[in-house]
């Protein structure tokens, strides 16, 4: 094991990205399981007006996704994400980077749900639709957003320190 560089700060926020990771891609994983499931059990029909491909097994959906599964992680990434920033040094910047992926792949999840499964009321009228509502998924896209804003502010703010210890050699492994 190296020692840390000289002026390297130590990790403090290594726990704090392992809960946001995880919480992130726990929502694009409930998608890939959704579409895969979808894809397998149903006939290849992923959205309710789709037709189906081949004899499906199970009817649309194979397996519903709840709004509150989507939300409550979205929710926990939105209170770890300004702790996770402050407490993770300028030599680990990079993985604040690799954060705002998966956040927006947490946050296209939001979205796609949010258009399959509509709901009968709600206060976002569906466009092109006279009686459908967005389905309440849209309530998981608000506290990812406000993490990506607050991921894309920290690497800015980092991204210089990072890059001069880049160029001097000193960060850490």
């Amino acid at each position: 094991m190296t020692p840390p560089a000289p002026d390297a700060a130590p990790d403090r926020g290594r726990a704090l990205r392992r809960v946001y990771s995880t919480c992130q891609m726990f929502m694009a994983a409930v998608l890939i399981a959704f579409i895969a499931g979808s894809l397998i059990f149903t006939g290849g029909r992923i959205a309710e007006q789709q037709g189906t491909n081949w004899s499906e097994v199970w009817s649309w959906p194979a397996f519903p996704v709840p709004a509150w599964l989507l939300v409550v992680p979205a929710l926990i990434g939105a209170i770890v994400v300004i702790p996770m920033c402050v407490r993770t040094p300028a030599g680990l910047a990079n993985r604040l980077l690799g954060a705002v992926g998966q956040t927006v792949a947490a946050a296209g999840s939001a979205v796609l749900f949010m258009f399959l499964f509509p709901s009968d009321a709600g206060p976002i009228a569906m466009p092109q639709a006279e009686d459908g509502y967005l389905g309440w998924h849209w309530l998981a896209l608000i506290p990812s957003a406000f993490s990506l804003v607050v991921l894309l502010v920290a690497v800015g703010a980092k991204g210089r320190e990072y890059d001069r210890l880049r160029m001097t050699g000193r960060l850490p492994s």
